[in-house]
């Protein structure tokens, strides 16, 4: 049977540990999304050889990494409407269960296209999870409690990306890279069937008082609802910041990033592989004072400092004159990465219209993977036209982070204007 739900943390429940244990559903989710990852990164180390071994182009082997990446973006926002409408449990077992199912089929196939179809079905599961997971998040925190749980959320998101690839490394060194699929397939499957068993529905559990307007509830679970969230300039912005984070994830920090270090400095990727790991560690190190601090002092604070921070480290690396600095760039990164991530879909959460977290997180999770699909194609053009190094695209990537921090910043003051002119008698 699901496990029973709670009623949303206290905002008193001021530690880590009394949230958890005021909420079950939330370690249902934290396990079942450290799991989900722990597939995802288990494909990392291997995709590029299996692919290899169907004998086909290296545009080709790029490929069947990209599809993953379009077939979670496609997922997004569908995924958070259908959550809206149909609850959130439903789609929070399904997604695992599709991933899983195609796992096995990629496992099994001995053809390169059908491979690639599977992959894309991988990513669809995937961002359907991934969505509903935020949702659910959402659904079962409060506003004074609800950095903690991004938090949490991200905390699994990293423990689960960390320990995928070391999996799935070993497996393919020991039993080929086909073998990797089966494992994965084993995880996803089991999440479905651990979420299946233990998750209770969690939307609809606490009401929204703001969702009473006929309008609103009208369009709460349609496009409607989308365009009720996207015509929040705010929200917008926000959307735009978090595709400009994703963006530099992939595109700054871990494709150009990579290549800077070995052209300016010579670093073997081993020692590339160590500088990221580094900045893999400090984001989970750093994420216990993340969400407490985005609850007290407020997340939009948070976004602009740690949006800020991003932009400045990725200068750093772009102008570091010896190795020590680019270590601390990369450094830099990792502390900004840990509080960017969590104070972003705390604050969607908090001013989603409505009470409708299903298209505020779907629309979120958009412009998030937009950016992570973006990131390096836009950084490799870059890299290709202007012909001035690494560097120059790292400062074009940290000019795109601190343009959408400051639309961001822009857009808030501007709503707040506008709120103070209406009250005003």
């Amino acid at each position: 049977m699901p496990s029973s739900f709670s009623v949303p943390p206290d905002p008193s429940a001021t530690t880590y540990r009394q949230i958890l244990r005021a909420q079950p559903a939330l370690v249902v989710v934290m396990l079942s999304v450290a799991g989900h990852m722990v597939m995802n990164g288990a494909m990392a180390p291997m995709l590029s050889l299996y692919a290899s071994s169907f004998g086909v182009s290296e545009i080709a082997i790029g490929f069947v990494i990209t599809v993953f990446g379009i077939g979670r973006l496609l997922a997004d926002i569908p995924a958070g409407l259908l959550a809206e409408k149909q609850g959130r449990r439903l789609w929070l077992w399904l997604g695992p269960l599709a991933a899983g199912i195609a796992s096995v089929g990629a496992a099994l196939t001995h053809d390169f296209d059908t491979l690639v179809a599977f992959r894309f079905v991988q990513g669809i599961g995937s961002g359907i999870y991934m969505t509903v997971a935020a949702i659910v998040c959402a659904d079962i925190s409060t506003p004074a409690t609800r950095g903690r749980v991004m938090a949490l959320y991200q905390a699994a998101v990293l423990t689960g990306g960390g320990l995928g690839p070391a999996i799935g490394g070993v497996s393919a060194d020991l039993w080929g890279p086909r073998f990797t699929f089966w494992i994965s397939a084993a995880i996803a499957l089991g999440t479905a069937a651990y979420v299946l068993l233990r998750m209770p529905e969690t939307h609809g559990r606490h009401p929204h008082p703001q969702i009473t307007h006929p309008a609103v509830r009208a369009s709460a679970h349609g496009l409607g609802a989308l365009v009720a969230v996207i015509s929040m300039l705010p929200l917008l912005m926000l959307f735009a910041v978090n595709f400009a984070i994703f963006f530099s994830r992939s595109g700054g920090q871990w494709t150009v990033l990579p290549l800077l270090g070995s052209s300016r400095f010579g670093l073997s990727a081993s020692q590339i592989g160590a500088a990221l790991a580094l900045s893999s560690l400090i984001n989970l190190l750093v994420l216990p004072w993340v969400g407490t601090l985005g609850d007290r002092f407020g997340n939009a604070r948070i976004i602009l400092a740690s949006s800020a921070l991003t932009a400045g480290a990725l200068v750093t690396v772009a102008t570091a004159p010896t190795v020590p600095v680019f270590w601390l760039g990369t450094a830099l990164l990792g502390i900004a990465g840990s509080f960017v991530a969590p104070a972003v879909a705390a604050h969607a959460a908090n001013h989603a219209p409505g009470g409708q977290f299903g298209a505020t997180m779907g629309a979120l999770r958009f412009g998030g993977d937009l950016g992570f699909v973006c990131g390096p194609v836009f950084l490799g053009g870059v890299i290709q036209l202007l012909r001035t190094g690494h560097g120059s695209a790292l400062m074009v990537n940290a000019a795109l982070v601190a343009l959408a921090a400051l639309a961001f910043a822009w857009a808030m003051q501007r709503t707040a204007r506008t709120a103070s002119a209406t009250a005003a008698p």
